[in-house]
């Protein structure tokens, strides 16, 4: 178990290193409407989960806070979107997050203590930091007029999380 930990703790920094490297590679042409959507819905339910997770787990007060704050944030984004795609038939948001966001969900529910506090808020980091790259993207050359507008009021939401995530640190 502890080499499990130890294992995921030590290839998780790569894996998300390589999703933020495909997403930046991404972002010189924006996703279809769809898959911006999509994308952003997935985060918000990564997001809320996650920071159900912290509320449970973490013995970290600053991170307790952070994980209110990211839960009611993520779920009015989440809410906001919602209430766009509704009036659309083109576009259907997902009811789960995806595999790899299940996946770090799965591995961030397996830690506890200081090793869940670091892995939290490393992924935390990381999300904040790919989501905003995405809002930040479709913002600037997105092609639905609406989900740009959207993607340029939520992104100071998401940038100023990210800047929180920053300096995340676990319970001493």
């Amino acid at each position: 178990m502890v080499r499990t930990r130890r294992a995921f703790l030590e290839t998780l920094p790569l894996a998300i290193a390589a999703v933020l490297s495909v997403r930046s590679a991404l972002a010189q042409s924006p996703p279809s409407a769809r898959d911006f959507a999509g994308e952003v819905a997935v985060a918000t339910m990564f997001g809320i989960e996650s920071a159900t997770l912290a509320l449970q787990k973490s013995s970290s007060p600053a991170i307790k806070d952070y994980a209110h704050r990211l839960a009611d944030d993520h779920a009015r984004a989440a809410s906001q979107l919602r209430r766009i795609v509704a009036r659309r038939s083109d576009i259907a948001l997902p009811d789960r997050p995806d595999g790899r966001h299940l996946d770090m969900i799965r591995d961030l529910g397996a830690l506890q203590g200081e090793a869940f506090d670091k892995a939290y808020a490393a992924a935390q980091r990381d999300a904040h930091r790919e989501l905003a790259a995405l809002l930040e993207a479709y913002a600037r050359n997105g092609g639905d007029p609406e989900l740009k507008a959207f993607a340029a009021e939520a992104l100071p939401l998401f940038r100023d999380l990210a800047g929180q995530a920053q300096a995340l640190k676990p319970a001493p």
